[in-house]
Order: C-alpha cells, then structure tokens, then sequence
C-alpha cells in the first residue's frame, strides 16, 4: 500500500481541530511559556507491532514546524514493554496540544497492525492471503487499512467505488440471485464478487462470470462442498470466522481469501505513554 501523504496531512487536521488545539485553555495561563522548547519520551506499556508514526509526527509538526522525533523504533517493527518507542524535542505549546491526537493515531493504528500481525501468523506457510474489510471508523478507513497492511493483511476494495460486491440484500433488491446474470454493470472496477449464503446460490452466481464468491458464514462441511461445486471457476474467500483459532480449519482447504471485519471493528488500542523529561 502506498502511502499518501496528503491523507494523513488531512487527517491530523481534522482531528488537531476535532481536539480545539488553537483554544488550549490549559495554555492560558501567564506563566507558561507556549514557544520554550521541551524534551519528551513515548514508552511502550505492552508489546506490539509500531504504526501510526507518520501520523504522531505530523500532529506535533502542524502545530510547530520545527518540532523533531527521533524513533527508536521503526515503523512495523516490533517492541516489548517498557520500551522507549520515540524521543521529542519540540515547543511546549506542540506538545501538550498535540500529545492527545498524536497518540490517539500511534494507539491505534498500533492495535490494528499488532493485531494482523497475530492473525497472520496462523497462516504461515499457506497460499491463503487475510483480507481486511469495510468494517471501520467513520473517516478512519485509510489509518486502518494501512495498518492492516502493515500487519501482513491484503486491503480488500477501500470503498463502494473499486468495485462491485454484491451481497444478500443487494441480491434480494436485484429479485434473487437468478436476475443477476441479466443485469448489464456500467463498469465492474477492480473485481466482481458475489455474496453465497446456501449452496443453492453458486451455480446461479457462477452465470455471472464472477472473479469472487464469498463464502458467508457456511459451516466447514459445506465450504468443501463449495470448494468441488466452484471447480476453480473463480476465487474463493471464506467470511464468519470469530476467532484466529479457527483460520486452523481452514489452512488447507483451497481457497484465496479469508476476510475479518475483526481487525477493524473490534480493536485493542495499545498503551502508549508520554512524558516530558
């Protein structure tokens, strides 16, 4: 995935002006010097994979152009507990105004990348690639997808504009899966994928030509009766799973794709702290 820099400029705007930083009431005070310039340190609470570091610079740098972070540790490398992650030098007025937000980027997006990391790693030595999902954060998707990305997971389509993915209730306003193969798409994007919820649905879908069927919540019986009724026609992406245990069931079927609305929907931020030297 390659980054955009003008998203995360972006990004941190809103979410520097979300925070009121150009109002710090805490700053108003007389006897605090808002240009002095101050140390700082952020330390790792737990273990966890780094990202978000783009993210945590720009929140200092839009507030204080001259702000400086040195990195101990690289982004979507790993570190253990107690760590010193970054050091910074910048004014006091960048630091205490943009501490929250720049954290808030590096906790979270460190959650997700750690957490795809984990995943990830019950596939080692398998062809199936994980894939991410639309499950995210209103205005959030790209810090979440890229930290996806930087945890070893595929980015599935980023939005409804890459690609057609036709599930149940797109089916059901369609009139049923049948109608499917009489419906002229103006353009396609990147893939076509269709939804399969029963076994009865594939052979239909298969009229289609898509590139994708998607799996939904069948038990494991009847995703190897999938498997033969597909007869590699197109690729496979499997969907449902609750836990990373259970990618172990599915490591050796011959399928493309398992996809996990967990990675962004359920995320466990990690603790990050910072303080002034």
């Amino acid at each position: 995935m390659k980054l955009n820099r003008n998203k995360i400029i972006e990004s941190v705007k809103r979410a520097l002006h979300e925070d009121g930083f150009k109002k710090d009431l805490s700053l108003m005070a007389n006897k605090i010097d808002t240009k002095k310039k101050l140390k700082a340190k952020v330390v790792s609470r737990q273990n966890g994979i780094l990202s978000g570091s783009l993210w945590f610079e720009e929140s200092f740098n839009q507030i204080d152009k001259k702000a400086k972070i040195k990195w101990n540790v690289m982004e979507g490398n790993s570190f253990k507990k107690n760590k010193v992650i970054a050091e910074i030098k910048a004014s006091s007025k960048s630091i205490l105004s943009g501490e929250r937000t720049a954290l808030n980027f590096l906790q979270l997006m460190s959650g997700i990348s750690t957490k795809a990391k984990y995943y990830s790693s019950y596939l080692k030595g398998s062809e199936i690639e994980l894939l991410d999902t639309r499950k995210t954060l209103p205005g959030l998707r790209y810090e979440q997808k890229y930290s996806t990305y930087l945890g070893g997971v595929k980015n599935h389509r980023f939005g409804l504009f890459d690609a057609i993915m036709l599930k149940d209730n797109h089916l059901k306003a369609f009139g049923g899966i049948q109608r499917i193969k009489d419906i002229a798409f103006k353009e396609r994007g990147d893939f076509l994928e269709i939804e399969i919820e029963k076994l009865s649905q594939i052979k239909p879908a298969l009229k289609s030509n898509p590139d994708i069927l998607l799996l939904d919540n069948l038990s494991l019986n009847d995703i190897k009766k999938a498997i033969r009724l597909i007869d590699n026609k197109c690729l496979i992406e499997v969907s449902g799973l609750n836990k990373p245990e259970e990618i172990m069931k599915y490591k050796t079927l011959p399928i493309h794709y398992i996809s996990l609305g967990d990675l962004t929907k359920n995320i466990d931020s990690i603790d990050f702290s910072l303080n002034i030297l």
